[in-house]
């Protein structure tokens, strides 16, 4: 056991129950069928490496250990509920004097010491392959367990982070992002994020810069709205008909009215929303999520102004703009991303499927390949040929083996060279079109199908013939013994067609 081995490990997922092969008390590898485990869960699928090597001892059963379905399950059990402890401290003590500190220092505490000997238990069985094998979460794991031995101190010594560092107690709510890399379908969402990552950031950096031009414009136009207090609002009485101009004149009604520009934190209304660039932009912010910004920021410049076609542009563009149509691009180019294709196989792609375009792409290679095994230049492989093509190759198996294999491939005792053409060119399936087109398709393959079966039954008609008059001649000239029977060539019996059945 303390020698180092080097053995391929089966890609299985969790919940299945693969072979796990383990060393016998000689030393030797057995593989033993795992039909012992009763919990079954497709969700847990952490794939383990191709090949480790394990040169520790009992590193096999360790690493065979954490792969149990039930340990992955136990962790991701242990991961939620210490999610749920700490939600649970900063609702019902929140403050800094705390009422019951023991009991969260504790509870930390055996969290932590949980998780380390589940990192210890990972890198033992992992070895060396622990900083290759989903190396980015493993060393997520070390760093989030390494700030929690630090915190482990805490339960002994209260004050053992002085200062600024005690705010890394505040990472142990990343844990949580732990449960990631043991759930299938959390796993998907979070690599389909990252695929997305480019292509969302030029998208945001157009958002960006559209955001940052309406700032730079929305500073020039309102940076000195209400500098001295207050702003004036401008109505439209007199052409309403709710007064006349005499009225007007005689100081019975307004034409405008003068409202206060400061705002709850003591700004005026340009200083406070457009008074520097970044004020621009993050009320600009604001007015994309939506957030009270009509009221509070639109309404001010669009009344308090006699020319409100201005105002009213600047807000409506930039809402059309960025709110409904760049932030759409941004979701649109982040579902796009989540739904490419990742570069993994298809699984409902059939095997025929991909035989299929494995033989298309290399069909010229493999057409000088069987040319080059025909060594008479016959046109066609016997079996010997076809025995030292594959010896050739490095095959090292039985020749019995190959014989067979030859068999059940020729009939007549040798494969012709159209029959191995016919093999590899396998047709392309066409394109999917419409339902009239498929029916007309399949019509036109039909009628090509049923023309060569008749062509195929009339050859074998005609042998059949000439078979039957030659018996018949036999017959007549055992009967009649004087007669000379007729010379018939009948010839061989035509090849039955594969792509029939016949």
């Amino acid at each position: 056991e303390g020698m180092e081995t080097s053995e391929d490990v089966p890609s299985t997922e969790f919940g299945s129950s693969p072979a796990t092969p383990h060393h016998g008390d000689d030393g030797a590898s057995v593989t033993t069928e795992a039909s012992n485990l009763k919990l079954k869960w497709d969700g847990f699928a952490v794939q383990p490496p191709t090949r480790i090597t394990f040169c520790l001892p009992h590193q096999r059963e360790v690493f065979d250990f954490y792969r149990k379905p039930w340990v992955q399950v136990a962790v991701a059990v242990l991961i939620c509920s210490n999610f749920i402890f700490n939600c649970a401290e900063k609702e019902w003590d929140p403050y800094t004097n705390q009422l019951r500190p023991q009991l969260w220092r504790w509870g930390e505490f055996a969290f932590n010491l949980f998780f380390l000997i589940e990192l210890l238990v990972n890198f033992y069985g992992l070895g060396f392959a622990f900083w290759r094998y989903n190396a980015a979460w493993n060393l997520f794991d070390l760093v989030v367990v390494s700030i929690g031995c630090l915190t482990m101190a805490e339960a002994f010594a209260p004050a053992f982070l002085p200062g600024s560092l005690s705010l890394i107690r505040n990472l142990r709510a990343f844990r949580i992002f732990r449960l990631f890399k043991r759930v299938k379908s959390l796993n998907k969402i979070i690599k389909s994020l990252v695929r997305a990552i480019p292509g969302v950031f030029h998208a945001f950096l157009i958002q960006i810069i559209v955001m940052c031009i309406y700032a730079i414009i929305g500073v020039d136009l309102f940076h000195m709205k209400g500098a001295d207090g207050e702003y004036t609002t401008y109505n439209e009485n007199v052409l309403r008909g709710v007064c006349t101009e005499e009225e007007v004149d005689d100081g019975l009604c307004s034409l405008n009215i003068s409202v206060s520009s400061v705002t709850a934190r003591g700004f005026t209304y340009g200083e406070e929303y457009f008074g520097t660039f970044f004020r621009a932009l993050y009320t600009l912010f604001q007015v994309l999520t939506g957030e009270s910004w009509a009221e509070a920021i639109a309404r001010p410049a669009v009344m308090g102004t006699t020319q409100a076609i201005g105002p009213a542009l600047f807000y409506v563009s930039f809402i059309l703009i960025c709110q409904i149509v760049l932030i759409n691009v941004v979701v649109a180019v982040l579902l796009d991303k989540m739904v490419e294709d990742d570069g993994t196989p298809d699984k409902a792609q059939t095997m025929a499927d991909k035989i299929r375009e494995l033989l298309n792409e290399r069909h010229g290679s493999l057409e000088d390949m069987f040319r080059g095994w025909d060594t008479n230049d016959t046109g066609s492989l016997s079996k010997s040929e076809f025995r030292d093509a594959l010896f050739s190759m490095g095959y090292n198996g039985p020749s019995k083996v190959l014989d067979r294999l030859f068999t059940s491939i020729s009939i007549t005792g040798e494969i012709p060279f159209a029959d191995l053409d016919r093999l590899v060119s396998m047709p392309t399936p066409r394109p999917k079109g419409s339902v009239k087109d498929e029916v007309f398709a399949l019509r036109d393959e039909l009628k090509s199908d049923l023309a060569r079966i008749e062509a195929d039954l009339a050859c074998h008609r005609q042998w059949l013939e000439k078979q039957l008059l030659c018996m018949l001649n036999e017959v007549r000239a055992d009967r009649e013994p004087g007669v000379r029977p007729t010379t018939i060539h009948v010839g061989s019996a035509p090849p039955i067609p594969r792509s029939h059945g016949l």
